[in-house]
């Protein structure tokens, strides 16, 4: 068995890692709720929260909660939707 036959493959997977973490970065996603807006990326990092200036403290954390999980659910979607496209790895 050549241990090197499989170099090409190895390649080829790192580029459409790279590629996916590329698409990946490029998501950008938000949740509402009462008035609570969170935006994250399809890496799953928050990139923004906006409170109205107006809203106390206790209720804004629920809100904040809420939203958070619809972004991530938002970008989780999306980001499976992109992996989908992109055909996964070869030889998987």
């Amino acid at each position: 068995m050549n241990m090197f036959g499989n170099l090409g493959k190895m390649g080829e997977m790192i580029k459409q890692a790279r590629a996916m973490k590329d698409a990946m970065s490029k998501i950008r996603c938000e949740g509402e709720a009462g008035g609570v807006r969170v935006a994250v990326s399809g890496e799953m990092n928050i990139l923004e929260v906006r409170i109205p200036p107006d809203m106390n403290g206790a209720k804004a954390e629920g809100l904040v909660k809420e939203a958070a999980n619809k972004a991530l659910r938002s970008a989780q979607m999306e980001a499976a939707k992109r992996m989908q496209g992109m055909g996964g790895f070869p030889g998987m």
